[in-house]
């Protein structure tokens, strides 16, 4: 790896052995005495234009520098000028020759990688035999290159076999139209759509929709979308919330997904259980995830009639304590039979739990 302090450092030494000012050498080189002090600082690098001018300036080659004035011998990066000397002159065949003809090895093109424009290093890898690149020189280079020309070169390094290690390190970085592919071989079965799973984050609503929708279709396992819950869009939760509803999936399915759904997601949910259309086990199962307010409305209608007490007690654990006293005192101690005051019990608070254990005292009830 290129040593940007220990670079700078000796651009500043060769500046100062020829009693110059930063101020003065930015001048011969055309560019601010900023960009002269980030150099000498480890901040930054000359860029391909300028470094052969800085070498010619101060009678160096342009890999004294870049190896921070090292001897021969000792220099790490032997070619690496060869690179910048080319690309400055707009010759990207001769470096992409060198490369093949084993002159120059691709460790170096990655390490001068940063300097490039993309348009210079697309044309440099155009003409570099695939044989040359193996799959950390392409992890390397990823963040640098356009998608299109990345999506060629994984597509010839990885050949048939994908190795999700790599996909995974430069996922960042792959087109749309490579993504798209791989979630085909996924629902063609050509590939373990497990693998997909964990690049997810890098997946689109559009992509993410396809897997949804094979899953739904029973292609895949529904852990599947259990997995890809985290990522998918409040419209295709809904569209799985109303398919629940309609009994296309069963609802258990859905209580996997609670942690994501939006409130009016759950209540949506809460009301179809109400009207009958789900076990009440759904609602009981959802219940860590209603809102205080779903819950409260739970309530009020246990107390107005239009619910079961034993359904709203079998939330209890979820109620707030305040709708816990609510439903005591609104329905009256004498219509709780043992079981349910003692489910409620330990979710009372002091003041009502003392009000009870007198009325029992009283009646003997």
């Amino acid at each position: 790896m290129l040593e940007t302090r220990k670079i700078g450092a000796y651009i500043s030494k060769l500046r100062k052995d020829q009693d110059m000012t930063q101020m003065e050498l930015a001048d011969q080189l055309n560019v601010s005495h900023q960009a002269v002090s980030k150099w000498e600082r480890g901040e930054s690098l000359p860029d391909i234009g300028t470094l052969p001018k800085l070498a010619q300036l101060f009678d160096q080659t342009i890999d004294d520098i870049m190896n921070g004035g090292d001897s021969n011998n000792n220099q790490s990066f032997k070619h690496v000028g060869k690179i910048v000397e080319n690309v400055s002159e707009d010759r990207t065949v001769e470096v992409a020759n060198l490369i093949n003809v084993g002159e120059v090895d691709v460790e170096e093109l990655v390490e001068v990688a940063p300097m490039l424009k993309t348009s210079k290093l697309k044309k440099i890898t155009e003409h570099i035999e695939v044989d040359r690149l193996n799959t950390d020189n392409l992890i390397s280079l990823a963040p640098f290159l356009d998608s299109e020309t990345l999506d060629e070169l994984v597509t010839h390094v990885l050949e048939d076999e994908i190795q999700w290690q790599i996909i995974m390190e430069i996922a960042p970085f792959l087109s749309e139209k490579t993504w798209d592919k791989l979630i085909k071989n996924s629902i063609d079965g050509v590939i373990d759509v497990n693998n997909l799973i964990g690049l997810a984050p890098f997946l689109s609503k559009e992509q993410l929709d396809k897997l949804v929708h094979h899953t739904e279709q029973g292609g895949f396992s529904w852990t599947v979308i259990e997995s890809l819950a985290p990522f998918l869009s409040k419209e295709t939760l809904q569209y799985l919330v109303d398919k629940s509803i309609d009994g296309t999936i069963d609802a258990q399915h859905l209580i996997q997904l609670a942690p994501f759904l939006e409130k009016g997601q759950l209540d949506k949910l809460v009301h179809h259980a109400k009207e009958g259309g789900f076990s009440w086990d759904v609602v009981m199962s959802l219940a860590p995830f209603l809102s205080k307010e779903t819950l409260g409305e739970l309530v009020n209608e246990v107390i107005e009639g239009k619910l079961k007490l034993d359904h709203v007690v079998s939330l209890a654990p979820f109620l707030e304590k305040e709708h816990v006293k609510k439903l005591i005192n609104e329905i009256g101690i004498e219509n709780f039979n043992s079981d349910s005051l003692s489910r409620l019990a330990p979710f009372i608070d002091q003041e009502t739990l003392k009000n009870l254990v007198t009325i029992y005292m009283r009646t003997g009830k």
